[in-house]
């Protein structure tokens, strides 16, 4: 059961990892996913692809984690008994509520313990998402893997426990699958499906720019690094077409490079985004 539970998994990331490339607009990889996709799909029963696509389409995520006896995906409290029969994987087991495919959920726990990121409530547009502490306006690293650890240290050490060894593997394995670099010099490295608070983001920004995967071997310099918990995998897209819009011209990219500190950058950036993040 855990290596149906994975496959889904897979499955899944496949799936968002396509919705990503149409909202980036890098139609040349859509062709590789579906490949991927049907792939993939045919190792599963043909009504269980059929259910899961019908689900990812209509409510995703289409399986979700069980935590502490919380279904991830819609937020029910879930019968003791149903989270003992997931315990034992004995078999394909659905939430009574959403009907979501769940599998338990044995990840890492990482707790906000930051008090200032959103101590006053309601918090709006890209404030709910990041801080002025989490901006670096010059990265020190000169390739991907360097970039992708230094951002997230810097979540690690402002946010979490110390340790950010779990977010820098999940984010070169989703790199793995296609690269989330694009063009305009933005790339938008990621964690998804992690137990933890809230859809939060680092921002890490290189003038020269490093090669990190951009279409025709361009070159990439500003950097979002997010980490989207379990229960927003589906809301971070609507996060990730905000980031484009504000800075799809050459000119919003250009203020924001032109940055040398962190109040600085995080002033611009909230000044670009506030009409496309609300």
């Amino acid at each position: 059961m855990k290596e149906f539970h994975n496959r889904l998994i897979q499955l899944q990331e496949l799936y968002f990892a396509r919705e990503e490339q149409l909202i980036l607009g890098e139609g040349k990889n859509l062709d590789a996913l579906d490949k991927s996709i049907a792939s993939l799909e045919k190792k599963l029963p043909d009504d269980t692809s059929d259910f899961f696509r019908e689900l990812q389409e209509r409510t995703p995520p289409a399986i979700a984690p069980v935590v502490n006896e919380t279904c991830y995906g819609c937020g029910i409290d879930l019968p003791t008994s149903l989270c003992a029969e997931l315990e034992r994987a004995e078999q394909v087991l659905h939430c009574p509520s959403c009907a979501r495919y769940l599998y338990p959920y044995r990840g890492e726990r990482l707790d906000i313990h930051d008090g200032t990121l959103r101590k006053s409530l309601p918090r709006l547009g890209i404030d709910r998402f990041s801080s002025e502490k989490l901006m670096i306006p010059r990265l020190q690293a000169d390739s991907r893997e360097g970039v992708i650890e230094e951002l997230a240290r810097r979540l690690t050490d402002q946010l979490y426990f110390s340790d950010p060894a779990v977010l820098i593997e999940k984010a070169l394995q989703r790199e793995a699958i296609v690269s989330t670099a694009v063009d305009h010099s933005l790339a938008f490295p990621h964690v998804r499906g992690v137990d933890t608070g809230s859809l939060t983001f680092a921002l890490g920004l290189t003038p020269k720019g490093i090669k990190f995967g951009a279409p025709r071997n361009r070159l990439s310099r500003i950097f979002f690094f997010i980490v989207i918990p379990i229960s927003s995998s589906a809301f971070y897209l609507t996060l990730l077409a905000g980031l484009i819009e504000s800075l799809i011209s050459a000119e919003a990219r250009k203020q924001l490079l032109a940055c040398t500190e962190a109040p600085e950058v995080w002033k611009t950036l909230k000044k670009l985004t506030k009409s496309h993040i609300l």
